[in-house]
């Protein structure tokens, strides 16, 4: 190609193709909204148990393993999940298949 070639334009999608596409993540936002709600829920319930030291101006938590284990569960898949859909929008902007 010599420099008085112009490069082929990429195709962009339009507007309402990334409209559709938009509208085709609606059920990953919902899951994730949802996934987040339930990991809100159970930090919430494994910290409002703190004992609080004025003295240290520090909080102890004593949380059994098993729900220390499902937050960071939680927190991973929310941040996975996060990951994914923001691949999958930026796909559908750019009027690509993400997977």
């Amino acid at each position: 190609m010599t420099k008085s070639e112009a490069m082929p334009a990429k195709n962009k999608p339009s507007d309402a193709q990334i409209a559709g596409a938009a509208r085709n993540l609606e059920n990953a936002v919902r899951e994730l909204m949802h996934m987040a709600d339930i990991t809100a829920n159970a930090y919430g319930d494994a910290f409002c148990r703190g004992d609080r030291d004025e003295a240290t101006n520090s909080v102890t938590y004593k949380i059994p393993v098993h729900e220390d284990d499902q937050i960071a569960f939680l927190v991973n898949n929310v941040a996975s999940r996060c990951y994914a859909l923001k691949k999958q929008l930026q796909a559908a902007i750019n009027g690509e298949n993400a997977e």
